[in-house]
């Protein structure tokens, strides 16, 4: 079996979703004002995750040139690529920490391409973060003094302030579509 992805992968595989691109656009990306604080991808970086997954099939490059400009790669997701993308664009994440990153790639991508997708993530999104805060107030009844209860506590504040960011901004999406 082969391994997970990696986070910085699955940044490019999600930009990729938008569009096949250029190595120095996809660069653009990641140092634009946009995605720069989210997810920093460093352009060495980049060409090495891309080489990955195009050692896995999840991405190709067909070799282009314009007039006398040098030829250069436009990558493009597989059908594979595609899947794999698809399914982890549409999943909430299920940890705190990784709201910062993945959630906020995802909600990028997803505003870009499927925004009725965009709004079905942040409801579901809105569900495991209240179940986590669920779990993580009851973790902070059962702990004792101590760091344990610091730990606990500090838990419990990022999903209130995660629950909170996510209402506020689903607040300000679309209504879902009406079913046909």
């Amino acid at each position: 079996m082969t391994r997970e992805p990696l986070r910085g992968e699955y940044a490019v595989l999600a930009l990729l979703r938008t569009r096949p691109m250029y190595g120095y656009e996809m660069a653009r990306y990641f140092e634009g004002e946009d995605l720069r604080d989210v997810c920093p991808i460093e352009p060495g970086s980049m060409y090495t995750y891309l080489r990955n997954l195009e050692a896995r099939d999840l991405v190709r490059w067909r070799e282009e040139r314009e007039g006398q400009r040098p030829p250069r790669k436009r990558f493009a997701l597989t059908d594979a690529g595609e899947a794999l993308v698809e399914a982890w664009l549409r999943e909430p994440v299920e940890r705190m920490r990784e709201v910062r990153f993945e959630l906020l790639v995802k909600l990028y991508v997803l505003n870009a391409i499927d925004p009725q997708a965009e709004v079905a993530l942040v409801r579901d999104q809105l569900r495991v973060c209240e179940a986590y805060r669920e779990r993580a107030g009851r973790r902070v009844e059962e702990a004792g003094d101590g760091f344990s209860r610091l730990v606990a506590q500090s838990k419990l504040s990022a999903a209130d302030a995660t629950l909170a960011w996510l209402r506020d901004h689903f607040a300000t999406l679309p209504a879902p579509a009406a079913a046909p």
